[in-house]
């Protein structure tokens, strides 16, 4: 919407942080984010809502950030949406060097557009434009200033005439004087709408007063972007732990987060500070220049403390008012007491600068500060001499620190606990680094965690402790390498039946794709008659819920009440893990279509884990991909399944689950080259670090090839899931959702018979009471009716598969049956009806977001004589037309019909594209809303099928 200009000339859409970089960062380009956008969903709503907005007049949109931060990367993607849309965009990146001459930025925005208008200007104008842009090179005079800018005025509305016109600027702040100057005039005299695009770091540019402007402030990348960010560029993971602190020391900035990363190695030492490379610390650098003496000694000192209050500054001596001149330079702020570095870089300079005063400042902070995690971490960092009574007190801190929920602050002792236990001290050393080892494993180091066991295990004499390393190392490794390891700590623990349950419930997990699911029941079993020998809860529950698990994935109709029980255990003593992982056994049990309970577990079980950053959140966000999909909200589904993945490769675990339900999310929905990526990588991993496939994967395969069209691969692809399948003992019909597309493949290339087989055997699999799997098989009976003949009874199956999809609220299934029943129908001769039906169908996979079940079915219904779709808009295109015609924003619409917004831009695109329209103002002048959308935008939609 416009702002009043006399009112409010700019309005923020996100508040502005109190500090910048400043003038000294000039040097920073912004190539270092020329790939896709990444972690930018909320600003690319913005720009895309800026975009579709009505407007009446020339209206701004300014993108404001610090140097780095990748406003050039969003400004790129707001002139390519701005082209996907019909506009005319005028361009222009101008460069410091060229601030200082005249019309560059003028030639930039008009050179290749001119040439359309230059016969309908005025004389005067004319050669102005000629002589500024230096067309006329047979004379020396300059420009008129006055005709220069009306020439602008007149070629912007010329060309706004031939389309919508968007002018698009980079770095406006080395916009050139001149060129700034003619353009501000001509916008502000401008009658009609213009969209401009400015990105900038500094003060407004003189054309942001020109005109009514919106500023986005783009702000620090979250850390699982920012961990896409650094993979994409790398190629590799980066542990969980690394990754939090190139966050925390880039502050979120794509540019410096990916010079910090550039320099590290693959092992980063957690006990030693992040190295800044000289790009950054140039940069960094102009901000201390000329700070006194006495500043720089405070600054240092706050630098090691984090982010210290001032009473404690003051009990160690700092004056009160040595700080001032470096809160004038905006190098620290005061808040609530606190002083706070402006960016985490400048703290990271300070104290790579100390060097060997380090340890002496340490020594200063343990003297003052009464916390004992804080004061044991500096007393290890004031000292690199073995010392037996340091040591014992971060024994204690790490345990306090881990407590708290402070997992790597708790590795981080626990590892200088180790490194301060003298060589002579044989036990103690050994029995430090296994808790080092297992706190760098709680807080996501894993590979720092595999090599402190690792070099454990090869040292002699560790005695009963090899077997508690085995366990730890098997946790950390691929699954056939798992099983060795524990089978082995499994010997090595003979007389500790409570070390004996747990190996037991381990090899029940990393042995189901080697023994089978049965044949990993049996460990589950033992680690619970060891459970129960020792009488242990934690024990119990772990066992429980695995036979749970694995239960549920064969049949075992105890599965359960083996889950009832863990959580009645787990309530019974109230510990917070247990409940955790009852939480999760419960949902192994629970059928399909009990959406709503499934998702009151996960969602409170995810805000738990996030606030802990523990990897359960990631187990969390898994569980809510494959829920949401289910329930049909594919967009929330594919959300939840990419901060699933990114999750679980920062802890350091890229095995083949890690890639569900990415991949099964991205094939319902289209993205048919992301599914196979991540399921091709996902056989890749099964055969490394297990030499087998995993079903779901397969199974996935076999759904892309179908939707591609290549019923043969698909045929094959669910061969080898189906044989996958029956070796684990998968006899539960509702685990393997492929299977009706296995039968649609199967009849698709004649082979009934071996449908039908299949079929038979996927319904004797059917537990009672599994409704969520069952119009699947109605459906696919009516499928098998259908390709022999049976046109009759097809109908009737489909229809009653409709009925039954519409009770489970399987909005993706229900859609698919009303496309066969359209196809039968179409068949049979009954062409309105199949119409109906196959309208119903396309409205249903719009619903959901099913891209190529949307092209599938226009086919189809293209297929039927009489009115075809291509020949009108679909009810729900009627009714996205409607409210975009009435001038409503897409952001609108979406909330006005309970949409989401890409599913907004998608019903759009088809209107364009069937109406011959280009832009918003050609719907609103080719589509008056009529009665009945009025009717609905005010409040009497009907949702329909």
């Amino acid at each position: 919407m416009r702002t009043d200009r006399a009112a409010v000339p700019m309005r923020s859409i996100q508040r502005r942080p109190r500090d910048e970089l400043g003038a000294e960062a000039v040097r920073i380009v912004a190539t270092v984010m020329t790939g896709d956008v990444v972690g930018r969903e909320s600003e690319l709503g913005s720009i895309h809502a800026f975009l579709d907005a009505p407007a009446e007049a020339p209206a701004g949109l300014v993108l404001e950030g610090e140097p780095g931060i990748g406003k050039s990367t969003l400004w790129l993607a707001a002139v390519a949406a701005a082209r996907e849309r019909g506009f005319l965009v005028l361009v222009s990146r101008p460069a410091e060097a060229e601030r200082a001459l005249a019309h560059v930025g003028l030639g930039d925005l008009f050179d290749r557009v001119l040439d359309d208008v230059i016969g309908e200007l005025s004389p005067p104008r004319l050669r102005a434009l000629e002589v500024a842009l230096l067309r006329d090179e047979s004379t020396d005079d300059f420009a008129d200033a006055r005709a220069l800018a009306v020439a602008v005025h007149d070629v912007l509305g010329l060309l706004r005439e031939r389309a919508p016109v968007a002018v698009a600027i980079d770095d406006v702040q080395w916009l050139d004087a001149s060129s700034a100057s003619a353009l501000a005039f001509a916008l502000r005299r401008l009658d009609g709408p213009l969209r401009l695009v400015f990105a900038r770091r500094l003060e407004p540019s003189e054309l942001e007063q020109a005109v009514d402007v919106q500023r986005l402030w783009i702000g620090p990348l979250s850390v699982g972007a920012l961990h896409r960010l650094l993979h994409d560029r790398f190629g590799r993971p980066f542990a969980r732990q690394t990754l939090l602190r190139i966050h925390e020391h880039s502050g979120g900035n794509p540019f410096f987060a990916l010079e910090l990363a550039r320099v590290l190695d693959e092992d980063v030492d957690p006990l030693q500070p992040l190295r800044v490379p000289k790009t950054i610390d140039e940069l960094i650098r102009t901000r201390l220049v000329g700070l006194p003496a006495v500043t720089r000694d405070a600054l240092a000192l706050a630098s090691a403390l984090g982010t210290p209050s001032e009473s404690v500054l003051e009990r160690a001596g700092v004056a009160p008012d040595a700080l001032d001149p470096a809160i004038a330079a905006h190098v620290v702020e005061r808040e609530q007491g606190a002083i706070r570095f402006t960016h985490p870089l400048l703290s990271s300079v300070l104290y790579n600068d100390l060097g060997a005063q380090r340890r002496a400042v340490h020594e200063r902070i343990a003297a003052i500060v009464r916390d004992p995690v804080i004061r044991a971490r500096h007393l290890a960092l004031a000292t690199d001499k073995p010392d037996a009574a340091i040591a014992a007190a971060l024994d204690d801190a790490a345990t306090i620190a881990a407590g708290r929920g402070a997992s790597a602050s708790a590795a981080e002792l626990a590892e200088a606990a180790l490194r301060l236990t003298s060589a002579d001290e044989v036990g103690e050393r050994h029995r430090r680094a296994l808790a080092a080892a297992r706190a760098h494993r709680a807080s996501g180091e894993w590979t720092r965690a595999r090599a402190i066991a690792s070099e454990l295990l090869e040292e002699s004499g560790i005695g009963p402790l090899r077997a508690d390393v085995l366990f730890l190392l098997a946790e950390l490794e691929g699954l056939d390498r798992a099983v060795a390891l524990l089978e082995e700590a499994l010997h090595e623990a003979t007389s500790r039946p409570t070390l004996q349950a747990a190996i037991q419930c381990r090899l029940a997990w990393s042995a189901r794709f080697a023994k089978g699911f049965d044949g990993a029941l049996d460990h589950a079993r033992a680690s619970l008659e060891l459970a129960d020998e020792v009488e242990d809860d934690a024990l119990r529950v772990d066992a429980l819920a695995m036979m749970a698990f694995l239960g549920s994935a064969v049949g075992d109709p105890e599965a359960t009440a083996h889950a009832t029980r863990a959580h009645d255990i787990a309530v019974a003593t109230g510990d917070a893990r247990l409940l955790r992982r009852a939480r999760f056994a419960l949902l192994d049990t629970i059928e399909n279509s009990d959406h709503g309970a499934a998702r009151a577990l996960l969602e409170r079980e995810y805000q738990e884990s996030r606030e802990r950053d523990d990897l359960s959140a990631a187990q969390a966000l898994h569980s809510l991909a494959w829920l949401e999909l289910w329930s049909g909200q594919w967009e929330r589904a594919a959300d939840y399944a990419e901060r699933a993945y990114d999750l679980m490769t920062q802890y350091g675990l890229e095995v083949p689950w890690a890639h569900l339900p990415i991949a099964v999310v991205a094939a319902h929905r289209g993205r048919l080259e992301l599914a196979r990526a991540h399921s091709e990588r996902a056989l890749q991993l099964g055969e490394e670090q297990f030499g087998r496939h995993t079903p779901v994967h397969l199974g996935t395969l076999g759904f892309v090839a179908l939707q591609s069209g290549d019923p043969q691969t698909a045929v094959r692809w669910f061969a080898e899931a189906e044989e996958v399948t029956t070796r684990l003992g998968w006899r539960d019909a509702g685990r393997r959702w492929w299977v009706g597309d296995q039968i649609e493949a199967l009849l698709t290339l004649d082979r009934v018979d071996d449908a039908v087989r299949i079929l038979d055997a996927w319904e004797n699999e059917r537990k009672p009471g599994d409704d969520w799997v069952l119009p699947h098989m109605t459906r696919c009976r009516g499928l098998v009716a259908a390709a022999r003949g049976d046109v009759a009874a097809a109908a009737s199956l489909l229809k009653d598969a409709v009925t039954q999809h519409e009770v489970v609220g399987d909005a993706f299934g229900r859609a698919r049956a009303l496309l066969a029943l359209g196809v039968v129908r179409r068949r049979g001769r009954q062409k309105r009806a199949a119409r109906e039906a196959i309208d119903a169908a396309i409205g249903g996979f719009e619903e959901v977001g099913a891209a190529t079940w949307i092209e599938r079915a226009r086919t189809e219904l293209g297929r039927i004589g009489g009115r075809t779709r291509e020949q009108g808009l679909t009810a729900a295109e009627r009714r996205v037309a409607a409210l975009v015609a009435e001038g409503r924003t897409n952001r609108e619409v979406a909330a006005a019909l309970f949409l989401g917004e890409r599913t907004v831009e998608t019903h759009l695109t088809h209107v364009y594209a069937k109406l011959g329209v280009r832009s918003r103002a050609e719907l609103a002048r080719v589509y008056p809303p009529d009665s009945e959308a009025a009717e609905q935008s005010s409040g009497g939609l009907t949702i329909s099928s």
